[in-house]
């Protein structure tokens, strides 16, 4: 792995360390992340190794007084920005970095939502291969439920020519009672660098027993000539009010490409 992850991991753990708060509500969340995969391509297997961060600052505080921990900034419609860096290490000892920022803003009397997102990836014995921006703007239709358009355009940087060219529409839903849930559905239509359109179908669940323990599970399914399709299920736990672990166990299979891992997530709230 080279040395701008450590850099980049360094730097947002001493700012995490410094600003550490016992209490519920929160200006900013850390996050570190962990993915092993097994990836079978017709016969070839190889393993992946990924380690991200992610910093997430909000231009208010976060309300966690009402629902899910785990869904405090929907429910509280709390406008955000981000940033994140991951690295994915190979077999091959090939780097492969990927940087993303965005903003979600949230106007809590209209409820009117709009998020811009950019990710920009790069191989180190390559160079810069392809970059990726997402638009999409909403409505909180009641209390908790948003219906929102999504546009996303993924841009092959060599060729300057379309990877993919989407338009989603989604629906989200937290239920805020004593016992918590979160419903996501998504429906999807996209151009394909070889010109096919490929429709998918995604939904995922999660029930929250408490107000520190969310579990869950969804799929995502695209229709095309070669279907590609993924299945998961998580768990999340809040041991302290500003401290959360998350496991992920997917399966998925994409062109002849089956890959199964699991992902750790370890967050950080700050006041």
């Amino acid at each position: 792995m080279n040395n701008k992850f450590y850099q980049v991991a360094a730097v947002t753990f001493l700012s995490v360390f410094t600003s550490i708060s016992n209490a519920e509500n929160y200006n900013s969340e850390f996050t570190g992340s962990y993915i092993s995969s097994d990836v079978d391509a017709e016969g070839q297997s190889s393993d992946l190794n990924t380690f991200g961060v992610l910093q997430k600052v909000y231009f208010s505080e976060v309300d966690t007084s009402v629902g899910p921990l785990g869904q405090a900034e929907f429910v509280s419609r709390t406008s955000s920005y981000s940033l994140g860096y991951s690295v994915i290490d190979d077999v091959n000892d090939t780097d492969t970095d990927i940087t993303h920022a965005a903003v979600n803003l949230r106007h809590k009397d209209t409820g009117l939502t709009f998020a811009l997102a950019y990710s920009f990836t790069d191989i180190s014995s390559v160079g810069a291969i392809s970059d990726q921006t997402d638009i999409r703007i909403g409505k909180y239709v009641g209390e908790t439920t948003e219906v929102s358009l999504e546009y996303s355009r993924e841009k092959l940087k060599q060729l300057d020519s379309l990877i993919e060219d989407a338009w989603a529409l989604s629906i989200s839903h937290v239920g805020t009672g004593d016992v918590g849930f979160a419903i996501n559905g998504r429906f999807s239509m996209a151009d394909k660098i070889n010109d096919d359109e490929q429709f998918g179908i995604a939904v995922s669940a999660a029930v929250y027993p408490t107000r520190n323990i969310g579990l869950g599970a969804g799929f995502d399914i695209a229709l095309a000539e070669e279907d590609s399709d993924r299945i998961f299920a998580f768990t999340e736990w809040f041991f302290k009010p500003n401290m959360k672990v998350a496991a992920t166990y997917y399966i998925s299979d994409q062109d002849n490409i089956d890959t199964n891992g699991f992902i750790i997530d370890l967050s950080y709230r700050l006041k």
